[in-house]
């Protein structure tokens, strides 16, 4: 007794016929070997076990696999999963700071087991979670106090590094409004090559909240609000950043790639 195989080699995702003792069903496998695929299902057949193809045949899609003897039982059940709390920082202008909270609510997760016998043995048993509603997270914001003409000093930029929020506009004060063609970067590999530190030119962490200019447009350290974006700190630069370019920093790729490339007007603070 014991199992077939151990771990086998990933291949492209295949439908697989399984004919068992009461009934056919489909099974999907990213397995390259009928070994590989009752390995996937964690199932343990003695070696005299007639499988059909042998067990070091390849397997292909839509392929026919014969278990004798073996027959399956399946079960669903369902599951909530509970909201979790999205604790998040943003500015607001005009009144006191606050905290607003938006209820989440329960996601529900289907799952069905299919459970293997052979002659009234369990060998082998495979769970199968699917979504059938997403779980939205309880939302809890805290609004920080501005005021609304000055906005907040580069210290409080870089140590909350918040994005905007409904409550919120321009400073009533600033020096200059220019409109610049802006792009995004995260302070990983993807965005900065193998060798990117997390830091900027000038030793700034990088992520949300710091951007880099051309510095004859921008110079660096200057205090700036971006309509869609937020408060910002001009703290790097870039081969690529030119004139009315503005490259904004965010945490994830995903972050960079949902914001895309866009006009943006850009509030020069005092």
């Amino acid at each position: 007794m014991g199992s077939l195989v151990p771990a086998f080699a990933q291949g492209e995702d295949k439908q697989i016929q399984v004919h068992l003792a009461n009934e056919v069903i489909p099974l999907n496998s990213h397995a390259t070997t009928v070994a590989g695929f009752l390995d996937e299902l964690s199932i343990n057949l003695p070696q005299d076990a007639f499988v059909d193809p042998p067990v070091n045949a390849a397997l292909n899609d839509g392929m026919s696999v014969f278990l004798e003897g073996l027959s399956v039982t399946r079960g669903v059940s369902t599951r909530t999963v509970a909201p979790t709390i999205e604790m998040v920082d943003a500015w607001h202008h005009g009144g006191e700071s606050l905290v607003v909270e938006s209820p989440g609510r329960d996601g529900i997760v289907e799952s069905t087991c299919t459970v293997f016998f052979l002659k009234g043995r369990e060998v082998g048993r495979r769970q199968h979670d699917r979504v059938v509603r997403e779980m939205q997270p309880t939302r809890v914001v805290h609004y920080h106090q501005l005021t609304a003409e000055d906005g907040p000093s580069i210290e409080e930029i870089l140590e909350h590094r918040m994005p905007p929020s409904d409550r919120m506009a321009a400073p009533l004060r600033w020096r200059n409004r220019i409109v610049m063609e802006s792009t995004a970067y995260e302070p990983g590999p993807t965005s900065c090559g193998k060798w990117a530190s997390g830091y900027t030119a000038n030793g700034t962490k990088a992520g949300y909240g710091v951007v880099a200019v051309d510095t004859a447009v921008i110079p660096l350290g200057t205090r700036l609000y971006i309509e869609g974006y937020g408060y910002a700190v001009a703290a790097d630069t870039g081969g690529a950043i030119d004139g009315h370019d503005i490259d904004l920093g965010f945490m994830t790729v995903d972050e960079c790639i949902q914001w895309g490339r866009r006009d943006v007007t850009v509030y020069v603070l005092y």
